[in-house]
C-alpha cells in the first residue's frame, strides 16, 4: 500500500469514527431530553394526584364534621321533643289525679 492510500484509509478511519461519535452525541441528547420529559411528567402526575387526595380529604373532613354536627341538632331537637313530650304527659296524669 502506498502512503496515499493509507493516508486516505486513516482519513476515512477518522471521519466514521467523527461520524459515529456524533450520532451516539445526539442519540445520546435525545435520550436526556426524553428522560428529562418522562421525569417532569411523572412528577407532575404525582403532584396533581397528591393535590386531588388533598382536596378530597379535606372535602371527606367538611362532609364527616357536618353530619356530627347535624347529630348533635338532631339529638338536641329530639330531647327538647321528648322533654315536651314528657312534661304533656305528666300534666295530663296530674290533671287526671285531681278530677
Amino acid at each position: 500500500m502506498a502512503s496515499n492510500e493509507v493516508e486516505q484509509l486513516q482519513e476515512r478511519m477518522r471521519q466514521q469514527y467523527t461520524d459515529t461519535t456524533e450520532i451516539v452525541m445526539r442519540s445520546m441528547r435525545a435520550w436526556n431530553e426524553l428522560m428529562t420529559a418522562s421525569t417532569d411528567l411523572a412528577f407532575d402526575v404525582v403532584l396533581k394526584n397528591w393535590d386531588y387526595s388533598r382536596s378530597m380529604r379535606g372535602s371527606a373532613e367538611q362532609a364527616i364534621a357536618d353530619a356530627i354536627k347535624l347529630q348533635q341538632r338532631m339529638n338536641k331537637e329530639m330531647l327538647q321533643v321528648w322533654e315536651g313530650y314528657s312534661s304533656e304527659i305528666k300534666e295530663i296524669l296530674e290533671r287526671s289525679t285531681k278530677a
